[in-house]
């Protein structure tokens, strides 16, 4: 057990819009920031459902996840502040300032901002996920709930310019329908209660989502401005 308060935070969102990337760079601002992706927690390619219609694995299926293990290890995070089972997704980032173009001033400025973070009292987990707040037990598990939200034209060129992913057991690739009968059907189907009407690209409802906070991700908003409000975000969570 961790004498420290763990802080967990859940960045969470359709696939493409923009989760990972942010996750990946708020860690890399907080070096002392733990990193884990629900991508590690896929089941084995056997046990992922097939698709009755196209034949194909449904990997954005809530089923081709394991929930149970998933659930088990943010309650070890919690209590310990340590990971427990092998992780296999890359939590590298290449040098910000280069591959993202961020104002080297404002990456300083943030990671100062990080940095005021009283360590020997907090450790801040960031968990990336694509199928969190649909599972009402596992999303309560988290201290700060926050969903990344991008336009659907956005989202499906995003994950047209993917070149595939690493599996447990293998490699994915996309066929072409892919991404609407299977990415955004899944991501709608599964968070449809918590908007209004049901409308995914609408109005988050303020009573069923009411502990979850949105960033909107137009496709142009600057990467500096997103790091800056989940950076924001965490910071009112890790003070006295």
């Amino acid at each position: 057990m961790t004498s420290k308060k763990v802080i967990l935070v859940a960045l969470s969102g359709c696939s493409s819009s923009g989760k990972t990337t942010i996750a990946k760079l708020t860690a890399k601002l907080f070096a002392k920031a733990t990193l884990i992706h629900e991508d590690d927690f896929y089941k084995h390619d056997n046990d992922v459902p097939v698709d009755t219609k196209r034949n194909i694995q449904n990997w954005d299926s809530p089923e081709a996840l394991d929930f149970e293990l998933f659930s088990k290890e943010l309650d070890i995070i919690k209590l310990t502040g340590k990971i427990s089972v092998k992780l296999i997704h890359n939590n590298n980032v290449d040098d910000p300032l280069t591959k993202f173009q961020i104002d080297e001033r404002v990456w300083n400025d943030l990671t100062a901002k990080y940095n005021s973070i009283d360590t020997n009292k907090y450790e801040v987990v960031i968990v990336d996920g694509f199928m969190i707040f649909n599972n009402n037990e596992i999303s309560k598990k988290f201290d700060l709930r926050i969903l990344v939200r991008a336009p659907y034209e956005v989202l499906k060129k995003r994950r047209a310019s993917r070149k595939g992913y690493q599996t447990l057991d293998s490699f994915w690739v996309d066929p072409p329908y892919y991404f609407d009968e299977f990415v955004y059907r899944s991501y709608s189907e599964n968070h449809a209660h918590l908007f209004v009407n049901g409308d995914v690209e609408g109005l988050l409802d303020p009573v069923k989502a009411k502990h979850i906070r949105e960033f909107r991700n137009d496709g142009s908003t600057p990467i500096e401005t997103s790091l800056e409000w989940v950076c924001q975000a965490i910071l009112k969570l890790c003070k006295d």
